[in-house]
């Protein structure tokens, strides 16, 4: 089943040129899942009854034209497959002529809010959804799970997480992580519209907490590294390219 909502970009989507941002792109495409899943019973509206609630363990993004401030688009998406572990979710972005915007893949979890266990899922809680498991953004693609072996480390910070950060289930909402990011990247790099991005979120980062922040680049692909203040607990590593 194909879920659909249409947008418009507005002033606090956009960046340089008036387009929309990646992290404003992430948080639509959270919006449209969250639609799909109250059109289905398991939204955020209903965790008080399910117990139930979806977090993002990967995303991959790619842009192909950006809709532009005040600019009317259609967000897509549509269940895939799943494990017991986890399931797979792909989306479109499309502009008012039909034209695609822009395609990402992710990641998903379902969580116990009462245990903070993982779920494990059955079709009991995915076949409602009705998973299209042909309909594929990007066929053989392996989600990112860590920087690449001997990254020459060029940038490092230290950041306090600030309370605007967390989310309602408690810890540093996904998109904040790309503004992390932006506290580490060079000068010139940080509001760069970048046409490719991956995150994979390892652990989550709870509030008050100080993270330090690695920046580095190899073969035209920029990766922040997210983690723990004294560099023992990798919390999510970022891919950036154009």
């Amino acid at each position: 089943m194909i879920f659909e909502q249409r947008f418009l970009a507005g002033i606090r989507d956009v960046g340089e040129r008036n387009e929309m941002t990646n992290k404003a792109i992430l948080e639509f495409l959270n919006d449209v899942t969250n639609l799909h899943g109250l059109s289905v019973g398991q939204s955020t509206k209903d965790t008080g009854r399910t117990h139930l609630a979806w977090m993002v363990v990967n995303w991959k993004l790619r842009v192909i034209r950006r809709p532009a401030v005040c600019e009317p688009f259609v967000a897509r998406t549509w269940a895939r497959e799943y494990s017991k572990a986890h399931g797979l979710r792909d989306y479109e972005l499309l502009d008012e002529h039909g034209e695609v915007c822009a395609l990402a893949t992710s990641r998903w979890v379902a969580v116990d809010t009462e245990s903070g266990t993982l779920v494990r899922l059955t079709p009991e809680i995915m076949d409602r959804y009705a998973p299209e498991p042909e309909r594929v953004n990007f066929p053989g693609f392996a989600f990112l799970r860590a920087a690449p072996q001997g990254l020459p480390e060029a940038r490092r910070a230290q950041v306090k997480i600030a309370r605007c950060m967390i989310d309602v289930n408690g810890h540093v909402h996904n998109t904040a992580y790309l503004d992390l990011a932006a506290e580490v990247m060079p000068e010139g790099l940080w509001r760069r519209h970048f046409g490719d991005l991956e995150i994979s979120y390892r652990k989550e980062i709870l509030p008050d907490q100080t993270v330090l922040l690695l920046y580095g680049e190899t073969g035209g692909t920029h990766y922040v590294q997210v983690k723990s203040a004294d560099g023992a607990v990798l919390h999510a590593v970022i891919a950036l390219s154009d």
